[in-house]
């Protein structure tokens, strides 16, 4: 008799450890086609809607499509622009905030609001030096929730000298215009004036809150014009380009850009890091977090790219010559 009880015993416990194989067999696949159906969510703010913009937002999707990431089916991509007014940031930020993403990808000018309100990962496909503002601790450990590709601006600005020393020489005078709007040109006003002191030019610094400002500052330049102009990479000064490059020319003052997407006549030259290729390598930096990396661990990366145009039928109304040696260095010529 407890010989009978043990064997059926034992085929209870036979039978239970088979029920229990058979439900993982049944369950397993279903659990593994959850973790695949997985749906991220990305926001993506840019800074402007235009057509000259277009190209970045197309270069973070095709990264993201590269990485194996199909709208709808494995991510959804939540995109607002700001249209380069920053007093609409604020809501813009707290709307995608509302989708609960997770991950946000926006560039240096959305950072500061960033910061305030959310400690979600943000990757910037943009920006300045992220150490001085605040927003990491370090570029190769940056500690908290901002990653992503950065330059700094006072390598951007000795850039723009470089170039124009070889077109004229020497540059006694570079002038700047300054937006008072915001906080953001200071960091770039001293990158321009150590590079202006390191060839011993003297940097006038042209503060402009306005458009009719603008307007006097260009009056002020044409009593005592100076050998270059820089814009601060600001908001309010790009939404009055159409200001800069009729003044420029109008007052035969050599003006360059740090956008270089359809360079308009009153441009000398545009260089900067390619949007594009940063907007691309943001992708990396999102399905890297994606997967589980913290973006304090993630080292910010200075960008690989860079674009260069010269404009010819500016430099000829200003009257200079382009050495040859500086037209086979850039990546196309207005002429």
């Amino acid at each position: 008799m407890d010989r009978r009880r043990f064997l059926l015993t034992a085929l209870a416990g036979v039978l239970a450890a088979i029920l229990a194989f058979v439900l993982t067999l049944v369950t397993l696949p279903h659990k593994v086609e959850a973790q695949k159906g997985k749906v991220h969510r990305v926001a993506l703010l840019i800074p402007f809607s235009t057509a000259e913009a277009l190209p970045y937002r197309k270069a973070f999707f095709e990264g993201m499509r590269a990485l194996g990431y199909s709208e709808g089916r494995n991510v959804v991509i939540e995109v607002r622009t700001s249209d380069r007014d920053r007093l609409r940031v604020p809501a813009l930020v707290d709307e995608l905030l509302t989708h609960k993403p997770d991950v946000f990808v926006s560039d240096g000018n959305a950072a500061a609001v960033l910061q305030s309100k959310t400690a979600i990962p943000i990757v910037l496909a943009t920006s300045t030096d992220p150490v001085r503002a605040g927003l990491a601790q370090s570029w190769r450990r940056p500690g908290l929730n901002f990653t992503g590709i950065a330059l700094p601006l006072d390598q951007l600005a000795a850039k723009h000298i470089e170039i124009m020393r070889e077109i004229r020489s020497p540059l006694v005078r570079v002038a700047l215009l300054v937006d008072t709007t915001g906080t953001g040109c200071k960091v770039f006003e001293d990158g321009v004036r150590d590079a202006a002191r390191s060839i011993g030019a003297a940097l006038i610094s042209y503060p402009v809150a306005n458009r009719s400002e603008i307007e006097q500052a260009f009056l002020r330049m044409k009593a005592a014009p100076p050998d270059l102009l820089l814009p601060c990479p600001a908001a309010m000064l790009f939404n009055n380009r159409d200001l800069l490059f009729d003044s420029a020319v109008r007052y035969q003052i050599p003006f360059t850009s740090f956008a270089v997407a359809n360079v308009p006549f009153g441009v000398l030259f545009a260089y900067s890091a390619s949007f594009a290729d940063g907007y691309r390598r943001a992708a990396t930096y999102v399905d890297k977090i994606l997967k589980g990396a913290n973006p304090g661990d993630l080292p910010i990366e200075q960008p690989t790219r860079f674009d260069f145009i010269i404009n010819l039928k500016t430099a000829k109304a200003l009257g200079l010559t382009v050495p040859p040696s500086l037209l086979l260095r850039a990546d196309q010529v207005i002429e």
